[in-house]
């Protein structure tokens, strides 16, 4: 287990230069963003409540990557996080409990598990850089508006803005958080043309965002991504324009119970790789293995060359028989991924349901397979060896690779 969280901090460290508990546990699943923004909104008195999993194994894993970064020689400081000023919290705006100055927010009552949630590594610096504009008037009002954006407080992100305009009227940044800014404004107001809007947050406010707000960039972002939600909420799925649907922006916004939903209210919806990567992509973020596995299955089936979207899975386990899987010698297609699945765990037979006869895109093969594997697992080859026979012929004139890879699997 430590040698996953090594992977997942390293991962974070890449992509972001640093590391942070809150962080891992988004990444990790253990952590909805919208748990996250009610205690930030004051809805929640102890963040870790909201927690996926059991709260000993997470604290052991956050203890793990702090005694990683320290072997490896990061510098840990403290940080806090404050209640913000107002919050939408599943898409319903709500005053926070909190107000700002009533002191920084609890991650637990457990004093160790709150501490450690508190502290952010980063490099140390063989020399620190002087950075001559660090202290300048028009940096420090910069700083604050992209505070206030971060901190979703429109208000006072306008109210700097305006004393950057008198103070630094030419300012290199000043048109981009004006942006930003504008599109803090505009989440109360009612979206009239989508797709305009669509490109607008995709196009401009996102790079934006993302280049001036770094991984604090999904705050203003996340709010944008519902309002466009709530205009879509009625809009059929178009395959001509896929972004144009419930399932895309409701995903955008870490909605993943929503974007499952959108999903499985269209009709045929299996039939359209990009909803059922939604789909599988959503439910691996809700920790509901069996229906993911059952997107992912079809999309082997059905869409074999966008099956290698199972690398990006948010199942760790998922992503890591697949990654064998390509290593298989004799190789076998993507459409027979479905089926070494249940080679190689054949407790899937006990989780999964047994294959529809009707359902075109399973191949017999798979079929075949499941019905081994069950009968294996129940202990029933023995007093049936003639069916058991039966079908291990039935599995090797269907597919003698595979079949291969069936008996390898039996051998002791």
């Amino acid at each position: 287990m430590p040698h996953n969280t090594h992977r997942l901090v390293d991962q974070l460290l890449l992509e972001q230069g640093e590391y942070l508990p809150l962080e891992f546990l988004l990444h990790e699943g253990r952590l909805s963003y919208a748990d996250y923004e009610a205690w930030r909104g004051g809805e929640l008195d102890f963040l870790d409540e909201a927690l996926f999993g059991d709260p000993g194994h997470i604290q052991q894993q956050l203890s793990d990557a702090e005694d990683y970064l320290r072997r490896r020689g990061w510098q840990a400081e403290i940080i806090r996080y404050e209640p913000w000023r107002h919050t939408s919290h599943r898409g319903n705006d709500v005053q926070a409990a909190h107000q700002p100055g009533s002191g920084p927010l609890c991650f637990s009552a457990n004093s160790a598990f709150d501490r450690s949630f508190h502290r952010r590594y980063r490099k140390p610096r063989d020399q620190p850089q002087l950075d001559l504009f660090t202290d300048a008037p028009a940096a420090n009002l910069v700083n604050g508006i992209t505070q206030a954006l971060s901190g979703r407080n429109p208000p006072e992100a306008r109210r700097q803005l305006e004393r950057l305009y008198d103070s630094a009227p030419d300012h290199v940044r000043i048109g981009e958080l004006e942006r930003l800014v504008e599109a803090a404004e505009g989440l109360q107001t009612a979206v009239v043309d989508a797709a305009a809007d669509m490109r607008m947050l995709q196009q401009i406010v996102t790079p934006l965002a993302d280049n001036l707000l770094g991984k604090d960039s999904r705050n203003l972002l996340i709010p944008l991504w519902r309002r466009l939600s709530c205009a879509l909420q009625d809009r059929p799925y178009l395959a001509a324009q896929p972004e144009l649907h419930l399932s895309y922006t409701a995903s955008q916004a870490m909605d993943w119970d929503s974007a499952r939903q959108a999903a499985e209210q269209e009709p045929h919806w299996r039939a359209d790789p990009v909803l059922l990567l939604r789909h599988a992509f959503a439910c691996d973020q809700l920790r509901r293995q069996t229906a993911a596995l059952q997107s992912w299955f079809e999309l082997c089936w059905r869409f074999p060359e966008q099956s290698h979207a199972i690398e990006s899975s948010a199942n760790h386990e998922l992503r890591h028989q697949w990654l064998a899987y390509l290593e298989l010698d004799p190789e076998l297609p993507a459409q027979c991924f479905p089926a070494w699945m249940l080679l190689s765990k054949p407790g899937l037979t006990n989780t999964l349901p047994e294959p529809a006869s009707d359902r075109s895109a399973c191949p017999g093969s798979y079929h075949t397979l499941y019905d081994l594997q069950h009968r294996r697992l129940h202990c029933l080859t023995e007093h049936d060896t003639g069916n058991t026979m039966a079908l291990r012929a039935r599995l090797k004139q269907q597919d003698p690779v595979l079949y291969q890879h069936y008996l390898a699997a039996l051998a002791p």
